[in-house]
């Protein structure tokens, strides 16, 4: 069971990039180095509650005289006190916090990578599903060619067909194998660029599913140009709330802290050779502590607050400058949606009619052996329509990979 809702959540999330596609998202977010390293920073600053939560180190002083200090109970020779000192009501519980609100950046931050890393990860994907699907129309082309070539000569040897029609196919074939090569050559570098996005090493071999899917007309007409979830808008949210988060911490500067604690007197009695001094008992004295810091150099603080306010204004100000670069750049990719979509249709249309066209002259060619050259011109018209295809596939599908890094679409 578990297996199939793994089968059916791959085929859910990947219909338009391939069944593995997920599978490699998956393994490059959790190698990615640079997710890793926002992941250790969110938990270094989840180690900082408990140390600005904390209470301040108690204070303990400990005192010997070296001529004992005569007091009516005896002679004092040394005193033990401990102080400790407590921050406003409320202060901890801000800093707290603020430490609370630097995490969330942290992992809007992580959030951040994540959604790039995928992009990246199928904006790689997508040509190499285009490369693959190229050559194998590049080698049914190729198969094509080589059965006219042959038809072409036999046509020859009869006498019902000129020597220039084999010679045709000679050169088409040799084009054609050439860029089969090409194409080859070309898929061995960004096979490595994929493994670097998924940190391995780059000749690491990848599985390549299936084919570059045809439009969807869900994803194509789906009209959400709603770019509130980009997770870069987000971390601005995290950090405006951190802004005020660390304004009410600032407040509590403002305030003084509060110190409790005891004194323990040691004292002796004094010998009959001292001053008589009355009572005389030689009994210890435990004396109560009480201290306030007075916060009266009051224009740092308010300069601590003010710097938190004005951060938040500008936090504000770039946000909405990232909003209105992000509905930019989600308005032309919206367009060359609907533009590859269009060109798709077209090309569908076109390939109908060719290949009734084709069919024609195949049926001419092998009755009075006439018109050859027009119909390699159309053979290839036809797989140059398909080449454009794919290509036009591609186009559409990185817009909307594009689409979906801009809207934060998980």
């Amino acid at each position: 069971m578990k297996s199939i809702g793994i089968i059916v959540l791959n085929l859910m999330v990947v219909c338009l990039y391939g069944q593995s596609l997920s599978e490699y998202v998956d393994i490059a977010l959790a190698n990615n180095p640079a997710i890793r390293a926002r992941q250790m920073e969110a938990e270094v600053t989840r180690q900082k509650i408990d140390q600005v939560t904390a209470l301040p180190d108690p204070q303990v002083n400990i005192s010997a005289f070296m001529n004992p200090m005569m007091l009516p109970m005896g002679n004092q020779v040394g005193s033990v006190s401990a102080m400790q000192m407590f921050p406003w009501f409320g202060s901890l519980d801000a800093r707290s916090q603020e430490i609370q609100s630097q995490i969330g950046v942290d992992e809007k931050m992580i959030d951040v990578s994540r959604n790039e890393l995928s992009y990246r990860i199928k904006v790689a994907w997508i040509p190499l599903q285009e490369i693959e699907e190229k050559i194998k129309i590049k080698k049914e082309n190729l198969r094509i060619l080589q059965n006219d070539h042959d038809l072409a000569s036999a046509k020859f040897q009869f006498g019902k067909g000129p020597m220039v029609n084999v010679v045709r196919a000679d050169i088409m074939i040799d084009e054609l194998k050439t860029d089969i090569t090409l194409l080859e050559q070309k898929r061995k570098p960004l096979v490595a660029v994929f493994n670097h996005l998924l940190n391995r090493p780059e000749e690491t071999p990848i599985q390549i599913d299936g084919q570059l899917a045809e439009p969807n007309e869900y994803e194509v007409s789906d009209s959400n140009r709603n770019i509130s979830d980009n997770p870069n808008l987000l971390v601005y949210d995290e950090k405006m709330r951190l802004s005020d988060a660390q304004a009410n911490s600032a407040e509590f500067m403002r305030k003084p802290m509060i110190g409790a604690g005891l004194q323990y007197m040691l004292q002796v009695q004094r010998k009959n050779n001292d001053i008589n001094l009355l009572p005389n008992t030689g009994k210890d004295m435990i004396m109560p502590m009480f201290s306030l810091t007075i916060p009266i150099w009051k224009k740092k603080y308010d300069a601590a607050v003010q710097e938190r306010e004005v951060m938040k204004t500008v936090y504000l100000s770039e946000k909405e400058a990232l909003e209105n670069d992000l509905a930019s750049v989600l308005a032309m990719t919206v367009y060359e949606i609907d533009e590859a979509s269009q060109k798709w249709e077209l090309i569908e249309n076109q390939k109908i009619k060719v290949r009734q066209a084709i069919d024609l002259l195949e049926a001419a060619y092998q009755n009075d052996g006439n018109d050859f050259e027009e119909m390699l011109r159309l053979q290839q018209k036809l797989f140059n329509y398909q080449l454009e295809e794919v290509s036009i596939k591609k186009d559409l599908h990185i817009a909307l990979a594009k689409r979906e890094y801009l809207i934060g679409k998980k």
